[in-house]
Formats: C-alpha cells, structure tokens, sequence
C-alpha cells in the first residue's frame, strides 16, 4: 500500500516555510542558552522587514513596519510583546513544520513548536506569509490558557 505522498505545491510550501525558520531562528537554536553566545545575533522582526527577497505580504509588512516605527517612536512595547514569528518571548528548541494543508493558492502549515499556524498565499512560484495564527497552552500542554489570535489581529489594534 502507497503512502500519502505530499503534493508539489505542499512540498514547496512546506519547504518555503523551514527555510525561513531555519534562517531566522533555528542556526541559533542550539547556541542560544550559551551565556558566551552573543544575543545580537539573532534575527528580528526588522531583520525579516529587511530580508530580500520578500517573505511577507504588503499587508503584513506594512503592519510589522507600522509597529516597528511606533515602537521607536515612543520607545516602548507596543502591541507586540513577543517574537511573532516564534510566538514566544523566550524561544527554545527548533521550529520545524509539522503539517501542511493546500487549498487553492493557500497553504497552511503548522509549527508545534510555536503552537501557531502560519498562513501564506502563492506569489508567482514562491510564497509569502499574510499571517500567523497562535494557541496559547499551559505547561501541560492540554489546557488552553487563553482564545487563539492572529497577527493581523494583534498589530491592528
């Protein structure tokens, strides 16, 4: 009996979304805890805003670039207090995609790590992220501790 093989477009996308991950966070994962390794090294949201070619969407990255210039602006946290990318403050481990689910030019794919969904829309033959989904979960892992929320959501408030 054949096995499920995933489609050319799940492949691409899931391979679109690691790449991403393994650029933006996982080449640090196993450094990070290191007292010697130098946290100015890691990736940030302004990193991704940078990053040629483009992984966002123009949606996403105005609304990343909005917070980014309000937060220098007044020198505070402003609606994001965490990495949305890792939905975390204080990652650990690596970030690897778990699932991959294709509707037309849509793909879904979940990151456990994270507990988050990033949504991403075919652009040409490449993709992009439009927005990141999250579940907060207590430490046992069952109990939600608060509802789900988006990116979109969170930087629009």
């Amino acid at each position: 009996m054949e096995a499920n093989l995933p489609s050319l477009e799940e492949r691409s996308c899931q391979q679109f979304v690691q790449k991403f991950y393994d650029w933006y966070w996982n080449q640090f994962a196993d450094k990070a805890d290191d007292l010697n390794f130098d946290l100015r090294k890691l990736h940030s949201v302004r990193d991704v805003l940078r990053r040629r070619p483009a992984v966002l969407n123009l949606e996403l990255d105005r609304l990343l670039e909005d917070e980014e210039k309000q937060m220098e602006a007044t020198r505070e946290i402003g609606n994001l207090d965490f990495d949305p990318f890792l939905n975390s403050q204080d990652p650990r481990g690596k970030y690897l995609v778990e699932r991959v689910a294709i509707a037309s030019d849509s793909c879904l794919v979940t990151i456990d790590q994270g507990h988050e969904v990033a949504e991403l829309k075919k652009s040409g033959s490449s993709w992009l992220f439009v927005n990141f989904r999250y579940s907060y979960y207590s430490v046992d892992g069952k109990k939600r501790e608060s509802p789900d929320d988006d990116l979109i959501d969170i930087l629009k408030r």
